[in-house]
């Protein structure tokens, strides 16, 4: 039986055999790392601000070539998601204007407070090299593959040798007496999100214990060296999906009952030599609850968070709208806190989308998903590719994460890359959908797509 590696209307392709491409590999890599900014927040930042500063240049630079291009192909037709990057291309003037207005800063600072922002169109980078043929679906897999594993290696190494103590007045680590009390670097999940979900459908889908084995390697360093109480409910539910939807009803009861024992001797070996890790969690997650049902009753970093919360309702309040803008730090050196005392956006997520832009800024940057959802279902035939597959869920977990975070303006480019890769699976699937309509066999676009293996099927 013939095997799809590239396209995966089965479930097979093995993607550590990476022979040829690799320099576009390790290039697509290093494109998706810094638009994700997977090194901002780590020993690496002085390297990744100055690549970042590099490839913001290089958007700019690019997008206008594309526009002139456009211009001279007298081509005036844009896709609906061309309109929406289009849109987000200007969606910085919006919190500039508010911040002009309640503020009195200049236009300017408030727009350079965003220049991170369009680390977005990184993905578009990719996705245009994807559409015209520079590269394949499989080059461009095996380097978020490639990334997530370096990623994940380096965190480990961090963890391990450098002591996060020496950063602790940083934005690099932090500590939390709920958490054990322990300094831990403040590391993206970002690429763990999508390590732990990719080897898990990979693992379930080529029934290799290998692949559950680094997924686990994935899963472990979110659940119990990062301690994000966040972190660890959004995977877990975005795995959940993956369990519930992608999996048949008798594979989910034999993985209960296979996991049951390997589950428990872990268990076990935990509550002999670590027994305080429980009631640590115990107390991570309780005050929560602790905390949400009154206020002064949770830790003192989540105390401070409601504080935050009712500072960004009552300016949300105060400007509906268009909200209260983002003032930059070479306007004013103390930022927000210059007129609130102590108040950061990304502390208080969905809050501060609202307090920073308002209704209309909201609308805007949460209409991703609504486009997202939109490709998810039109995809009909290719539904069981690890790739894709995992797109979604990691994309779902990001859409909770943001609810509590400010992670879409911050780290714009890692949800939007994923949209773009899935609006190329969306694009390739109607292709097969007209061919199969013109009454072509699915067998037979199976099979010239195994042939063909990287080319595109149009």
């Amino acid at each position: 039986m013939l095997k799809n590696p590239y396209f995966s209307l089965d479930r097979q392709g093995n993607h550590f055999a990476v022979k040829k491409n690799f320099f576009t590999m390790i290039a697509i890599a290093l494109i998706v790392a810094l638009t994700f900014r997977s090194f901002w927040a780590s020993v690496m930042y002085p390297v990744e601000l100055v690549l970042e500063a590099l490839l913001e240049g290089l958007i700019f630079l690019y997008i206008l070539y594309r526009l002139v291009c456009r211009i001279i192909e007298k081509n005036y037709t844009f896709s609906g998601i061309e309109i929406y990057l289009g849109i987000l291309f200007i969606f910085p003037i919006i919190p500039a204007f508010a911040a002009w207005r309640e503020f009195d800063q200049p236009m300017f600072f408030g727009v350079a407070t965003y220049r991170d922002f369009y680390l977005l169109f990184g993905g578009l980078i990719v996705y245009n090299l994807l559409k015209e043929g520079y590269v394949s679906i499989k080059t461009v897999e095996h380097s978020f593959v490639t990334l997530a594993l370096i990623y994940m290696f380096f965190s480990y190494f961090l963890t391990i040798f450098i002591d996060p103590v020496q950063f602790q007045d940083t934005a690099i680590s932090g500590a939390n007496p709920e958490k054990g009390g322990d300094v831990y670097y403040r590391l993206n999940m970002s690429l763990f999100f999508f390590g732990s979900v990719y080897f898990t459908v990979k693992s379930f889908y080529q029934k290799n214990l290998i692949y559950l084995g680094i997924a686990a390697l994935f899963i472990f360093y979110v659940v119990f060296i990062r301690l994000d109480r966040t972190s660890i409910a959004v995977l877990g539910f975005g795995l959940g999906v993956f369990f519930l939807t992608a999996l048949p009803a008798k594979t989910q009861v034999l993985t209960i009952f296979r996991a049951l024992i390997p589950l428990t001797t872990v268990a076990l070996i935990i509550a002999i030599f670590k027994a305080d890790i429980y009631e640590q969690y115990y107390h991570m997650f309780l005050d929560v609850f602790n905390t949400a049902g009154k206020a002064g009753s949770g830790s003192l970093e989540d105390n401070i968070r409601l504080m935050e919360v009712d500072i960004a309702v009552k300016g949300f309040l105060d400007s509906p709208i268009f909200g209260k803008g983002k003032i930059s730090t070479y306007f004013l050196p103390d930022g927000y806190n210059h007129f609130y005392g102590f108040f950061y956006t990304s502390d208080v997520g969905i809050f501060g989308y609202l307090f920073s832009a308002g209704v209309i800024g909201l609308g805007i940057v949460f209409f991703q998903f609504v486009l997202a959802i939109k490709y998810i279902r039109g995809i009909k035939y290719i539904k069981q590719n690890v790739f894709l597959v995992t797109l979604k869920i990691t994309l779902l977990i990001h859409a909770l994460d943001a609810i509590t975070t400010e992670y879409l303006t911050l780290y714009s480019g890692q949800t939007l890359t994923m949209i773009l890769l899935i609006f190329y699976f969306y694009q390739r699937d109607r292709v097969i959908q007209a061919r199969v309509n013109n009454g072509e066999s699915i067998e037979a676009i199976k099979v010239e797509g195994t042939l063909r293996k990287d080319r595109a099927l149009s």
